[in-house]
């Protein structure tokens, strides 16, 4: 076991992995019960549905997953190291990262196409066609994430016999640092999907808010008589995409530090790669339901309920 694990700063950092974890996990299952309560209504699910349903599921499996390497960690320690149980749980966690990356990239790309009103023949080719063309763009990714994981999981079978790491006995410190040195093979992978998301994303969001800016300065340059009304609901929909977009900035600037790290340490950059890789899809959830009319109504109305109970 690593004792920093179990230490003040140890106890601190799990703690507050694991409360933000649960918020995710929590806003994450009312996304996925509202979807699917429509679902059941209306035998089918929209475009925007799908995608979020689809995000919220690999983040909830994300979060379980990070959560179950920390109790796997603290409970049983060396004699987790280099198991199949070991070796299970980190692709699962790295898997489930690099989907819901996906998810959030299609699902802003979905939401970009379908606010922005620029004169582009593009853009304007591409709006009734985004419903299916979404869906298909998210299959494929992850189809593709899956046939690229097989490579990198040979090569570090192959890399675990030629060091002898069975994981049949306790571990010591040096065969600790080999058993994480042997996930640098998947580095430059997680990466390389790491970078084509952030530039997905981004790209997404700025010109959906260069979208929704301009249009607020064609309104009150107009005289429409519900111009405030609508100016109002822009700037309130633009603020939560501007702190997305910084959260992400600095969720892509903690993940460069990580993986560039070279060794995984329970130290001070390890806590902070933590906090930062768990609280950006956590705060990003909030972001989607306050910013989801029939969402947010349905958690006001949920907790107006819960308050007078």
């Amino acid at each position: 076991m690593d004792n920093n694990l179990i230490s003040p700063l140890g106890i601190f950092r799990w703690t507050m992995v694991g409360s933000i974890s649960m918020v995710s996990i929590l806003g994450n299952g009312f996304i996925i019960i509202v979807s699917g309560n429509r679902w059941l209504q209306n035998r089918k699910m929209a475009a925007s549905d799908l995608l979020l349903t689809s995000l919220s599921i690999s983040r909830i499996f994300l979060h379980v997953t990070f959560g179950l390497y920390y109790v796997l960690e603290v409970s049983i320690g060396d004699t987790y190291m280099c198991t199949f149980a070991y070796d299970a749980v980190i692709f699962a966690c790295m898997f489930s990262s690099m989907a819901s990356l996906w998810c959030a990239s299609w699902l802003s790309v979905f939401y970009c196409v379908k606010v922005t009103n620029f004169a582009n023949c593009f853009l304007l080719w591409l709006k009734p066609r985004i419903n299916v063309l979404s869906i298909r763009l998210l299959g494929m990714s992850v189809i593709s994430l899956m046939v690229i994981f097989v490579p990198f999981f040979w090569s570090y079978t192959e890399d675990k016999k030629r060091r002898n790491l069975t994981g049949s006995l306790p571990v010591n410190i040096s065969q600790r640092m080999d058993c994480k040195a042997l996930f640098f093979i998947f580095y430059p992978f997680q990466l390389s999907v790491l970078s084509m998301n952030f530039i997905i994303t981004i790209t997404a969001n700025v010109l959906l808010i260069t979208s929704l800016w301009k249009h607020t300065q064609n309104l009150k340059k107009s005289g429409i008589v519900a111009k405030d009304l609508s100016t109002q609901i822009h700037i309130t929909i633009m603020k939560p995409l501007l702190c997305y977009i910084l959260l992400y900035l600095l969720f892509f600037t903690g993940m460069l530090i990580f993986l560039g790290s070279f060794a995984y340490t329970f130290n001070g950059k390890g806590f902070l790669s933590d906090i930062i890789f768990t609280t950006f899809p956590s705060a990003h959830t909030i972001i989607l339901i306050l910013t989801n009319p029939k969402l947010k109504a349905l958690l006001i109305c949920h907790l107006n309920i819960r308050s007078k109970a």
